[in-house]
């Protein structure tokens, strides 16, 4: 059973998935700081490599404190930081935790995020012991409740209005990914 030891290294056929570093700031800047890629997240996109090292850390952070672990997607043919993606927390005694990504726009459509999220769902059920894993996702993000789907998470309903911003409410769409359930 994963216990926080050791930052897990996964990998998939195209990607590492690794521990984020101090010196992937440029590339977290890159990918946060990029409002088509973050317009969908809560709250504004970065906007400075301080932001960056900050966000790292604050990842970082939860980590050593147990509450979550997400990797930083690294291209194994390139050596470039494309994404991040992993659980936002994990709650033990439920055995379910809930997955976030984000992907440099420059990657989008070509099936990276599926990829590495199926690698993630994977660790999760075989390493951590869950039984759910859940998502969500503004009912405008199209894009992304696409790539739960096709890794095999169930729309369970919609929270209406459930968050406020930019002067207006917005819907959240909810998914789970059940073990029973998962094809791998």
């Amino acid at each position: 059973m994963f216990n926080f030891d050791v930052f897990p290294l996964l990998e998939t056929p195209r990607m590492l998935l690794r521990e984020l570093f101090e010196d992937d700031d440029d590339a977290v800047l890159r990918i946060r700081g990029d409002y088509e890629v973050t317009k969908y997240n809560t709250g504004s996109p970065i906007s400075t490599r301080t932001e960056a090292q900050i966000l790292i850390e604050g990842i970082a952070s939860d980590f050593r404190q147990h509450l979550s672990v997400r990797w930083g997607l690294e291209l194994k043919n390139s050596g470039e930081m494309i994404g991040i993606c992993g659980y936002n927390y994990w709650d033990r005694l439920n055995m379910r935790a809930s997955v976030g990504y984000d992907l440099a726009r420059t990657y989008w459509g070509q099936g990276l995020m599926s990829e590495a999220l199926r690698r993630i769902v994977q660790f999760g059920f075989e390493e951590m012991g869950l039984n759910r894993v859940e998502a969500d996702c503004t009912s405008l993000n199209t894009a992304s409740a696409r790539v739960l789907e096709k890794v095999g998470f169930k729309h369970e309903g919609v929270q209406r209005e459930q968050y406020f911003e930019n002067g207006q409410f917005h819907d959240l769409m909810l998914f789970s990914l059940l073990k029973r359930d998962w094809k791998g």
